[in-house]
């Protein structure tokens, strides 16, 4: 439905026209929209200013007025405290209303143009002198500050970590001086200076704030040796840009009295060494490798200890057994003309020790303190007859009888040969012995082969020199000898004659016996 618009002015005549289209169909929820976005910016504002309204009245007046128009301060100056009531509105205002002047570089807790609270405490801190030992260099601040750090600051003196500090005599760590509470009385700084360090050769560069060389070399880890050679000496003061110069030893072994020591050494040679390690040697000592070898690294020396001593032995001197010929005793028999007895002599020698251990003795003297006695025996040489034999021939006089092995020969057995170490050709009564037993062309019966006479020698069976061998001739009846007989030496006895027999010893391997 349309509405018609009256103009005000009533003289005007009445004009019509219609709405557009937008305006005539207008709903009614559009309308409502508008209303209520209205209301919303409406309720948003109200709330904003009951916000600040809020916070404002939260913020504490600066300056509360009492009912007096006054506000209480607490004042702390020079270790005292005193309260006083002012109407004063700033910091400033009131040191000037109690005739408070603040002595040159006192520090006052709070600006000089804070406004005063009621209960405020103001605390002025006079200022105080503070030495500072730069280095070589020292000053004295005046300072209300505490803090180390602050102080150093407000003389405009940079530190860092690599310097040491100490403050009132206690060495402080750099990373805590922000939160030191005690107050700085002295202040005292070690730079840290530049050193170039040559080490056998290879340079590196360190910064140290130690006194002494020594203690820079330690506080960077260089490891020193009691025979390195350090220049400057280690207790030599630092300065900035020094060069230290080290001269490394080299390490070496010694041996000496069964202990290995390792040392180092900055010596040239083996004796250098020796004297350098106060490794002396005594008398006869000596060392390997010898004292003019050049030393070298991972060297073992070894002092061999050199002692002698003189040692004297006692040594048995054995008698000798010795023979002599009897003409009044019997052929085969002995007698004792004088009894054996050992001597003694004293030995005196150098024995030559290394290392504890005997490696040579020289004898230096001999000297027989008892000599010995030689035992003297005498053999019967006189020949006489012993009994009689029965022989074939008859009984026979005899000067001695033998036991010994008996075997035989002929000169099938002989390979043939003829022939005999007398020249005799081989026949029955020609016999075979050894010359030390029985001498040539002694005369002998055998029993059960008759006379014979020796004539020939030959090896025989080992184990005995008593052996006889029974010759016999083509067609003689030989017969085979195997076993002990006796062999009887008939007078007259021989030119020749074996005087001292071998002792004899029956082979138990051999049959039969003499009986």
């Amino acid at each position: 439905m349309s509405r018609v618009l009256a103009s005000t002015d009533d003289t005007q005549p009445v004009k019509r026209f219609a709405a557009p289209a937008s305006v005539k169909a207008e709903p009614w929820l559009l309308q409502r929209g508008r209303w209520l976005l209205t209301a919303l910016i409406l309720i948003t504002c109200a709330t904003l200013v009951m916000t600040v309204a809020l916070f404002v009245s939260a913020i504490p007046d600066t300056v509360p007025i009492t009912d007096a128009g006054s506000v209480t301060v607490t004042i702390r100056q020079a270790g005292a405290l005193h309260q006083v009531s002012t109407s004063a509105e700033t910091i400033a205002e009131l040191l000037s209303e109690q005739n408070i002047v603040a002595p040159a570089g006192s520090l006052l807790s709070h600006p000089a143009s804070e406004r005063l609270r009621d209960g405020m405490v103001l605390s002025i801190t006079p200022a105080r002198d503070v030495e500072i030992v730069d280095g070589g260099k020292r000053q004295s601040v005046s300072t209300a500050l505490e803090n180390p750090l602050e102080i150093l600051r407000q003389a405009d003196i940079a530190v860092s970590g690599a310097d040491k500090i100490w403050v009132n005599g206690a060495l402080a760590d750099y990373a805590a001086l922000p939160g030191w509470t005690v107050p700085a009385r002295q202040i005292r700084i070690r730079r840290a200076l530049r050193l170039t360090v040559v080490d056998d050769g290879e340079a590196a560069t360190i910064m140290s704030n130690a006194e002494t060389v020594g203690a820079a070399l330690s506080a960077a880890g260089i490891k020193l040796y009691q025979a390195d050679e350090v220049s400057p000496p280690l207790d030599s003061a630092l300065s900035d840009s020094l060069t230290v110069s080290i001269k490394r030893a080299v390490p070496v072994e010694l041996l000496v009295d069964g202990v290995v020591i390792e040392a180092r050494s900055q010596a040239a040679s083996v004796a250098d060494a020796l004297a350098e390690l106060n490794a002396p040697l005594f008398a006869l000592d000596y060392v390997r490798p010898p004292g003019e070898t050049a030393v070298s690294e991972n060297m073992r020396i070894e002092i061999v200890r050199v002692t002698e001593e003189v040692v004297t032995v006692s040594e048995t001197i054995p008698h000798d057994n010795r023979v002599q010929p009897d003409a009044e005793l019997n052929l085969d028999q002995s007698a004792v003309v004088q009894a054996g007895r050992d001597g003694r002599r004293e030995l005196q020698s150098r024995v030559h020790y290394e290392n504890g251990l005997e490696v040579s003795r020289e004898q230096v003297e001999s000297t027989v303190v008892e000599a010995p006695v030689n035992r003297i025996v005498a053999y019967g040489t006189k020949v006489v007859p012993l009994g009689t034999v029965n022989t074939p021939a008859g009984p026979r006089q005899y000067w001695r009888r033998l036991c010994m092995y008996t075997t035989s020969y002929n000169p099938s057995s002989n390979g043939g040969n003829l022939n005999t170490a007398t020249g005799v050709p081989l026949a029955k009564g020609v016999i075979a012995s050894k010359p030390n037993i029985i001498s040539y062309h002694t005369r002998v019966f055998v029993p059960n082969y008759g006379d014979g006479v020796i004539l020939d020698t030959g090896g025989g069976p080992s184990g005995t020199d008593y052996w006889v061998d029974l010759g016999y001739g083509e067609n003689e009846g030989f017969k085979p000898w195997r076993a002990y007989s006796w062999v009887y030496h008939l007078m007259p006895p021989p030119e020749k004659i074996v005087y001292r027999l071998p002792g004899w010893t029956p082979n138990s391997n051999w049959p039969g016996n003499c009986g």
